[in-house]
């Protein structure tokens, strides 16, 4: 009996330590914390997306509180949300809100421009982040443009690397 207590309480404990390396491991999608050392001898938050097949950053963000898959890049002015993915995260602008045109890979449409209070990429958090939101069909991906990247110390792309450090 003292050896099951013994098991249980082992397995609880690890399980308790594990589980928050987890969530952020799950959570962190193509992306990963460089070495903590690193990370806190610098004093600098750094964090590499590396691409996917089609050469792409994927990245998943936190905007808002809410969880929304991206793709980072740096040829985008701005991010840039689907209306759908911004309708699903409570962000609803009226019809009149669209007011900017813009280009994409489907040629110009009109978007509405935003303020996210926060997006949040692992450890790297943007405060008030201009944004905007693509009118519906306009966009298939939400964009992680440069009104985010911009606002960090550096980037660097590098290969099939991508590293964001704030």
């Amino acid at each position: 009996m003292l050896r099951l207590a013994l098991g249980i309480a082992f397995v609880v404990g690890v399980v308790a330590f594990a589980a928050p390396k987890l969530e952020t491991a799950a959570f962190s999608g193509g992306a990963r914390e460089e070495a903590a050392s690193a990370v806190q001898s610098s004093g600098y938050r750094t964090i590499t997306l590396e691409a996917d097949r089609a050469g792409h950053f994927r990245v998943e963000t936190v905007i808002n509180g809410r969880r929304l898959t991206m793709m980072a890049d740096t040829g985008a002015t701005s991010v840039v949300l689907t209306a759908e993915d911004a309708a699903r995260i409570g962000i609803r602008p009226r019809k009149q809100d669209f007011t900017v045109r813009m280009r994409t890979a489907n040629g110009e449409a009109a978007a509405a421009p935003v303020t996210l209070k926060e997006i949040r990429v692992a450890s790297i958090q943007v405060r008030n982040v201009r944004a905007l939101v693509a009118q519906e069909g306009a966009l298939g991906v939400n964009l992680l443009g440069m009104s985010f990247i911009g606002a960090l110390k550096r980037f660097e792309l590098k290969g099939d690397s991508l590293t964001l450090v704030q």
